[in-house]
């Protein structure tokens, strides 16, 4: 390959897979900085790491190398994941692939199948066209699964226990703070937030059978301290496998009226004239007159509100 050939590593533009889609770019051969994108996947997935390179017209597959590894840093190696030379592959993880076919087309991708918690961490991709070495790094963490229900309501006068579950992240270091967004705008966020301290809850990370982790954290509100609007209470965590170090999920907390007033009768007999039914409350005035017997029977009927 002659001198004049320019060879550019190119930063993939979009990994369907990836929690956040990694940004375009470029670097020349000669640049030592690496571009190192943070990738978040659920447990049991799979994920594709992108490595795409400028291939040189005329280059021969065979004259190809890649090296997929797993780094204690971006220069020192842990262990090797795939490699391929002298046009043959080598398969250091089990469920790892990169499409031979595709190193013809400039794209080392590495499709890792049924990530684990054993797959999280820095990986790097390194191509070498002999005399020029063309290098890219991937950061891997095993993001959370949140669940929280998008709204609730509270009865008026009682309390409610909203739960977030957290599961299968990894590592097992994580925070969850619980915030408060009161007001009838609350959804369009024009009201300003707060952390709750008070009636918050959240257990120790249990280990789950895959090795990764699950945490819940639940929150216990009064009806009183809901506005008329209804409120917005935010379950904020922070673990490292997300792109930027946090994620939130919120669920909107309304209040509804106050329990129907339970019917309470209360009876006075006058013998042989009538008797008065008043349920508790609003009462209803029901007359019954009686005819000299035994068994009264309704004569008329009055029906009137009377405050009791």
């Amino acid at each position: 390959m002659g001198k004049s050939a320019r060879s550019d590593l190119v930063v993939g533009s979009h990994i369907p897979v990836y929690y956040l889609p990694l940004e375009q770019g470029t670097l020349p051969l000669s640049a030592k900085a690496q571009s190192t994108k943070k990738i978040a996947i659920l447990a049991g997935t799979d994920v594709t790491l992108n490595c795409s390179f400028k291939k040189p017209e005329h280059v021969p597959l065979k004259k190809i190398t890649v090296e997929w590894g797993m780094m204690v840093d971006k220069e020192t190696i842990k262990h090797l994941v795939y490699t391929f030379q002298n046009e043959s592959a080598k398969v250091h993880r089990e469920g790892s692939r990169v499409d031979q076919m595709g190193l013809l087309q400039g794209n080392a991708s590495l499709r890792l199948f049924n990530m684990t918690v054993a797959d999280e961490g820095l990986y790097r991709c390194r191509v070498i066209i002999t005399p020029n070495t063309y290098k890219v790094s991937s950061q891997i963490g095993l993001q959370p699964s949140v669940s929280l229900p998008e709204t609730a309501m509270v009865m008026e006068g009682e309390e409610r226990t909203l739960m977030c579950d957290i599961t299968g992240f990894y590592p097992e270091n994580l925070a969850v703070t619980w915030l408060i967004q009161n007001g009838s705008r609350v959804a369009r966020g024009s009201m300003a937030r707060g952390a709750i301290s008070r009636d918050v809850c959240t257990g120790m990370a249990v280990p789950n059978p895959d090795g990764t982790y699950s945490v819940s954290s639940h929150i216990t509100v009064q009806a009183s301290a809901v506005g008329s609007g209804g409120a917005m209470y935010i379950c904020h965590i922070e673990h490292r496998s997300y792109p930027d170090g946090k994620y939130s999920k919120s669920i909107l907390l309304t209040v509804q009226g106050g329990k129907p007033t339970p019917l309470y009768q209360l009876y006075i007999g006058i013998h042989n004239k009538f008797y008065w039914i008043f349920p508790m409350g609003k009462c209803s005035l029901r007359v019954f007159c009686c005819a000299g017997t035994k068994a009264c029977t309704p004569c008329r009927m009055v029906i009137t509100d009377v405050a009791w």
